[in-house]
């Protein structure tokens, strides 16, 4: 069974930032998922195709976590007041 997963995150101006701060993440091998990731004007699109729910599980915690992540230290570095 394929199981199929696809989000859209508006990150807005700064999205290219992000992007490459995942795309290393990109580079790991794992046997039971295929993530993607794309960049298209501030909108920043992930796909995850895993072989069985439980894997999907796992892709999309490390994923969504890794983009949320992501997010909010690129935020905090952009604050002035911290």
């Amino acid at each position: 069974m394929l199981v199929l997963a696809d989000f859209e995150f508006d990150v807005g101006k700064d999205a290219w930032i992000i992007y490459e701060a995942l795309l290393p993440e990109l580079g790991e091998d794992y046997q039971r998922t295929k993530t993607s990731l794309k960049l298209n004007d501030g909108i920043l699109k992930l796909n995850v195709e895993a072989n069985d729910i439980i894997s999907m599980r796992a892709a999309l915690n490390g994923w969504l976590r890794l983009i949320k992540i992501t997010y909010e230290m690129y935020s905090l570095a952009l604050d002035p007041n911290v």
